[in-house]
């Protein structure tokens, strides 16, 4: 799973809705990021994700359409990071062509494009423990919405599973999960499955509030380059009328993440 879907399922269990009340939800947020992803290029990332959620019984539906605005490396594509990307209308390249080794068909540092980016969807279902552990295993899908062409996505369809626990001591909440991606190759880029992990802690903030902090792992889906390694620290509360107003700023702790993100969500229950 991307960040984004990692703290939406950590900042779920933090505000005690694991078995939430059936109904729809709607979501809207905005994402930044910025890094060179170990290159000598910085990419700059803006991510403004549209959500659903249906909740019923121990299930959890849920899709999110983001719209991208991403400036820099060609190379390094959003949710997936730093790949080889041979694709000659990628980012910024403008078609280029020529033989190879004479210098026409070297790839441009640095484009900026906008767009539609994946599609993410997620099937959860809570497993039933009886006891106060909470777990949840979760199917996903990204399905290759994006133009691979604008490098806003790989031009393939990825697939995975994951797994979540969480446990609440007295208002103390420690979570953590692993999970596994299969990523799906296209013309131009080959990528490998990657391996994913988190863990966290979350403390109640008033009668309303949580904060929290989390740490997100998630392997590089091309062994050429570094693991991607993040801290987050982030804030949520309701908003009333069954809302939910999100905050969270990260740090990333390798070359394969960007230097730093930051964004906030609001979601709204009926």
């Amino acid at each position: 799973m991307i960040r984004s879907s990692v703290l939406s399922l950590a900042l779920l269990a933090l505000a005690g809705q694991a078995h939430a009340v059936d109904g729809f939800s709607f979501g809207l947020g905005v994402d930044y990021s910025s890094g060179d992803y170990g290159s000598d290029t910085t990419t700059d990332i803006l991510s403004i994700p549209v959500s659903g959620r249906i909740d019923s019984g121990n299930w959890s539906l849920r899709a999110s359409l983001p719209w991208l605005h991403v400036s820099g490396d060609p190379n390094v594509l959003p949710t997936t990071g730093r790949v080889s990307n041979l694709n000659p209308l990628g980012r910024g390249r403008g078609g280029l062509v020529g033989i190879p080794g004479d210098g026409a068909d070297q790839p441009a540092e640095r484009g900026s494009t906008s767009g539609i980016g994946d599609l993410s969807l997620a099937a959860i279902y809570s497993i039933p423990t009886g006891s106060a552990l909470g777990v949840d295993l979760a199917f996903n899908a990204k399905v290759a919405t994006a133009d691979e062409d604008k490098s806003l996505g790989t031009g393939a369809n990825d697939y995975g599973v994951a797994i979540d626990l969480y446990r609440d001591f007295d208002g103390t909440m420690l979570f953590g999960g692993a999970g596994y991606t299969r990523l799906g190759d296209s013309d131009y880029i080959e990528v490998d499955n990657v391996l994913s992990g988190n863990f966290g802690v979350g403390w109640r903030a008033g009668n309303r509030g949580r904060l929290g902090l989390m740490y997100d792992y998630r392997e590089t889906a091309s062994s050429s380059f570094d693991d991607r390694s993040d801290l987050t620290g982030f804030f949520s509360t309701q908003a009333g009328g069954g809302g939910r107003f999100q905050l969270y700023l990260s740090r990333g702790l390798s070359d394969g993440s960007p230097e730093w993100g930051g964004g906030a969500s609001y979601l709204q229950s009926f």
